[in-house]
């Protein structure tokens, strides 16, 4: 055991090196998960209702088909709410169209001004409307790491005056709904994949870089305690 606690001490210096940056991450970012409240905070759900699924009804059924070929099936399609009410996305052999219940018609590009009214009755905060803007391009990543749309363009953004930034993401062609993001969402986001070591998709918890290190910070620990066991056995030793 005495001849161990010199390698044990070297070791645990030269892993410090290596591991400090991680483990602290892994620290830091525990504590941020534990510490803010998800559904209300990081999902926005303190100020943003998202809008319900509409309902369908047998009328709008009839002029949906009279936008599609006959042979379409009328259970090929999802129900979705916009800026221009509710739309119902069908699946054809030629493609997916989108068609607005109430007449049936295809819908079109909305403009700013409907994009705004609709993020207005989704937000229930009581800030002030910083303004819409469209974004056909993603923005590209936060802090180097994030991308609040994931690569998407075409999209709509309206930013809400509020603690946080509130953002809210419509998509470009339809004027739906898709999320919602605000600076606590971006630094949480940050902090997960500093957290789980993946730096592009953050979505891969099993990588290789995580394989490497972590079994790195378990000698780290075990290498600390032998050191402290033995620092305490000392400390006993010379009491006596």
């Amino acid at each position: 055991m005495t001849k161990l606690v010199p390698f044990a001490r070297k070791l645990h210096r030269w892993l410090s090196y290596a591991v400090f940056l991680q483990v602290t991450f892994w620290v830091v970012g525990g504590l941020t998960f534990a510490v803010i409240p998800f559904d209300t905070i990081i999902k926005g759900g303190a100020v943003i209702t998202s809008p319900p699924a509409p309902t369908i009804m047998p009328a709008e059924l009839t002029q949906l088909g009279m936008q599609l070929p006959s042979e379409t099936p009328l259970d090929h399609f999802a129900v979705h709410s916009s800026s221009q009410g509710a739309i119902a996305e069908v699946h054809t052999a030629q493609g997916t169209k989108w068609l607005r219940l109430v007449d049936g018609k295809l819908v079109i590009p909305p403009l700013a001004e409907d994009i705004t009214r609709f993020a207005l009755t989704l937000y229930r905060g009581d800030a002030a409307l910083s303004g819409a803007r469209y974004l056909a391009e993603s923005e590209g990543r936060y802090l180097g790491l994030v991308d609040e749309t994931y690569g998407q363009g075409d999209v709509w953004q309206v930013e809400f005056d509020d603690s946080l930034n509130t953002r809210l993401y419509f998509e470009g062609a339809t004027g739906r709904y898709l999320t919602v993001r605000n600076d606590a969402w971006v630094f949480y986001d940050a902090m997960w994949r500093l957290h789980i070591m993946d730096y592009g998709d953050g979505d891969d918890f099993n990588n290789t870089l995580l394989r490497v290190v972590t079994p790195l910070a378990l000698l780290f620990v075990l290498s600390g305690i032998l050191l402290t066991w033995t620092a305490a056995k000392r400390a006993v030793r010379n009491r006596r």
